[in-house]
């Protein structure tokens, strides 16, 4: 090669490594970039939607209305989040109440007492919720920025707060889930129709103090709050409830992260019963849950076209027992789940305290769990562990195809070898016949004194034939 082409040539080479490192640091930039994009873009959506769904309605001679109040608190926790300001929160609430709605109870009272909203109607809710906090109740756009401010780590109340940045109920895949499911309309002075969800419904999902709670929480996810489920609805909504709980289960979540934290840390994060139900609930997911949708199909929609809510609670009951596990209730059993394990934190304490911990073997068999995909090879899912296990399949298949194909063509030498079988067994019954038949003649007293003039003859076949049988 010409040295000037080879000089030419190390050049471009080396002008493509220039540009292939730029470009890796370009990306690398814009995703960070797009991280605080997105965040932004979250809290405008929030604004966005709090002045176009709920416009106040300007009339002197009224008071404001409950969403009119709720808009200034969540416009005034909206300036905090962009300033990046840090709430310091202090309880105010004498009442017994899982941890996260005590926090929640504090965060909206701070709001209220700091907003710019009718010191009148402020007043008269502080003392109705500082009373009874389970009165309390969030418009949609309030609750998204409570749920904003707890991911940004913006609260602080104790130690145990920087766990709500990743609880279920806060977390930005499932805020909007749990909203929707369990949001119900309030009319304020009979002229504002909102859609508002309270204290109460959150509390009686952690509760469960009756039967049909989860029963009515699940049919309103899946109906999206209608009066009647049908089939298709069912099959849509039904995937993307899946989805969304394969990524939590796949993706970091609160349990997982405290079980990792429980191995090198102390034992307040330890929690036997807690992280065993968590694995049991894990594992009826991935075990489960196609096999699930096949068989509750049938049984919901085989007599009818569409559901009640009467209908799909004794269908549940039905599934449920016979595939013996609770797949419908799995997204109540985890906020419950996690409730507890988050009082369990704060009931324990902080101190340091010895105890043989097991925590190491949870973890591996989180691990082992996160790698097996619900899907189990089905076409809907991409994934490498489906497309490993479609393979599979489709070798298995081929093989059999091959097995089968060659049974075919062994089909007519097998029928000729069993005739030939046949034959050599009545030729070897014939000989035995014969041979008896020979002896029993040499016996007999007049053969017998001439026998000996047939014997050695026959004799010497016999021992002519021998090399033959054994060749």
């Amino acid at each position: 090669m010409n040295p000037l082409h080879k000089i030419y040539l190390q050049a471009l080479i080396n002008q493509s490594q220039q540009e292939s490192s730029q470009q890796v640091k370009q990306e690398e930039n814009s995703q960070k970039q797009n991280v605080q994009y997105l965040q932004k873009q979250q809290l405008l959506q929030i604004i966005q939607q709090c002045q176009t769904q709920y416009q106040p309605i300007q009339q002197v001679s009224k008071p404001p209305t409950l969403i009119e109040v709720q808009n200034q608190v969540t416009s005034y926790l909206q300036k905090i989040i962009l300033q990046k300001q840090t709430i310091n929160l202090t309880n105010v609430l004498d009442v017994q109440l899982p941890y996260f709605l005590i926090i929640m109870g504090n965060l909206i009272i701070y709001g209220l007492e700091n907003c710019s909203a009718d010191k009148e109607i402020v007043t008269d809710l502080l003392s109705q919720y500082k009373a009874n906090p389970l009165k309390i109740s969030m418009s949609g756009s309030l609750f998204q920025t409570i749920a904003l401010l707890f991911r940004s780590e913006l609260i602080n109340y104790d130690q145990s707060t920087k766990y709500l940045a990743n609880f279920l109920l806060f977390r930005d895949d499932f805020c909007d889930i749990f909203f929707n499911a369990l949001y119900c309309y309030q009319i304020s002075q009979g002229q504002t129709v909102s859609q508002q969800i309270g204290f109460t419904q959150i509390h009686q999902i952690i509760k469960k103090q009756q039967d049909d709670v989860w029963t009515t929480f699940t049919f309103k996810l899946l109906s999206q709050q209608q009066q009647k489920l049908t089939k298709d609805q069912f099959l849509m909504q039904f995937n993307r409830y899946t989805q969304s709980l394969n990524n939590f289960f796949t993706k970091s979540n609160l349990i997982m992260d405290l079980v990792a934290q429980s191995v090198k840390q102390t034992a307040k994060l330890h929690n036997d019963q807690i992280f065993q139900e968590y694995l049991l609930i894990m594992g009826s997911f991935k075990a489960t849950t196609q096999d699930f949708l096949k068989k509750a199909t049938q049984v919901f929609f085989e007599e009818t076209a569409d559901l009640d809510l009467l209908k799909f609670s004794s269908n549940t009951i039905k599934i449920h027992k016979q595939m013996n596990c609770q797949i419908l209730f799995i997204l109540p059993m985890l906020l419950q789940l996690e409730s507890h394990y988050l009082d369990h934190i704060i009931q324990n304490g902080f101190t340091e305290m010895q105890v043989k911990n097991s925590s190491n073997y949870y973890l591996k068999m989180i691990e082992k769990l996160k790698s097996k995909c619900v899907y189990n090879g089905e076409e809907e899912c991409n994934c490498k562990k489906c497309q490993c296990i479609r393979r599979n399949r489709n070798s298995a298949k081929e093989s059999q195809k091959k097995k089968r194909e060659a049974l075919e063509k062994l089909g007519p030498l097998q029928d000729e070898f069993d005739k030939l079988q046949k034959k050599v067994k009545q030729l070897e019954t014939e000989n035995q016949y014969m041979t008896s038949l020979l002896f029993d003649v040499f016996k007999h007293p007049s053969v017998e004194k001439i026998a000996s003039q047939f014997l050695e003859p026959l004799t010497k076949i016999i021992a002519d034939s021998d090399p033959i049988d054994e060749c």
